[in-house]
């Protein structure tokens, strides 16, 4: 279901964690931000764009993970915007598709929304009297971007920001973290998270970034003193910095794997924190 979540700007679902995708439409165009997993999700968001009189024919990819460029065929020949580290990750991520989808390279490609046009920092993008402000917020992965709508004091975080999972940290748990401090000093009204519920009110969006920068701090203090008390097992350490006692009742413990991804979230900050010290895992 396509929800208006401010004037003119919709969140469209996807099946992946509760992934939404977002809709803008300005006086003069109309865009995109992600396609989802699969064909129909795009279809969905293009059949959308059309009903209202617009071409669906600009699409921002804000990184280049599946659930973000692989639902796209309705979009084919659109001007595709997308940070160009978004080319070298879509490729080092096509042997993952490839076993998760059984399917050649070539029939991967032709499901994946190339990017048309790229951009190296910054970019803004105007559909009349409406614009779109495009920035890095590293992280998650390594080309990520945000996009801020101050018209309306909206920000859609992609997946530097999630609402209903724990955070994945695919990348740099310090450049996520460091992102999100970032995206502290907007002027937010409406958060469009790529995973989980839409935010609204500032003081509700202060508090949701501050947990997270905090979730992300918290366990890297954890590991850090456990590795400095000796411990050099990295299962040891991803066992004892429990769900229950980092998370508790903030998200559903029984949905979209949630345990699996804060022992992965620990995984990653445990393998950086030993990388920093030049340590090897005990085997």
């Amino acid at each position: 279901m396509i929800v208006e979540e401010a004037p003119g700007i919709f969140s469209a679902p996807h099946s992946t964690a509760a992934g939404k995708n977002v809709i803008v439409l300005g006086e003069q165009a109309a865009l995109a931000i992600d396609v989802g997993a699969y064909p129909e999700e795009g279809r969905l968001m293009a059949d959308f764009i059309r009903e209202r009189g617009y071409d669906p024919n600009r699409v921002i990819i804000t990184h280049g993970h599946r659930d973000h460029i692989l639902g796209g065929e309705a979009f084919r020949g659109s001007d595709v915007y997308a940070p160009r580290k978004t080319v070298a990750e879509i490729q080092r991520q096509i042997p993952s598709f490839r076993r998760q989808l059984g399917l050649d390279e070539a029939a991967i490609s032709a499901r994946i929304l190339h990017p048309t046009i790229t951009f190296d920092s910054q970019l803004w993008i105007d559909l009349g009297a409406r614009q779109l402000h495009l920035f890095p917020t590293p992280g998650h992965s390594p080309d990520i971007v945000s996009i801020y709508l101050s018209d309306c004091r909206l920000l859609v975080a992609s997946d530097t920001v999630v609402t209903g999972i724990v955070p994945a940290i695919f990348h740099s748990s310090l450049e996520l973290e460091a992102s999100i401090n970032q995206l502290k000093q907007l002027d937010i009204e409406t958060l469009i998270a790529g995973h989980g519920p839409v935010l609204r009110g500032q003081a509700v969006i202060q508090e949701w970034l501050n947990w997270l920068t905090a979730y992300i701090g918290d366990i890297r203090s954890a590991v850090a003193s456990m590795i400095a008390a000796g411990e050099r097992k990295r299962d040891a350490i991803v066992e004892s910095i429990r769900y229950d006692e980092h998370i508790g009742e903030r998200l559903p413990k029984d949905r979209h794997g949630m345990p699996k991804r804060h022992r992965n979230a620990v995984a990653k900050i445990a393998d950086e924190e030993m990388a920093a010290t030049c340590y090897d895992w005990a085997q």
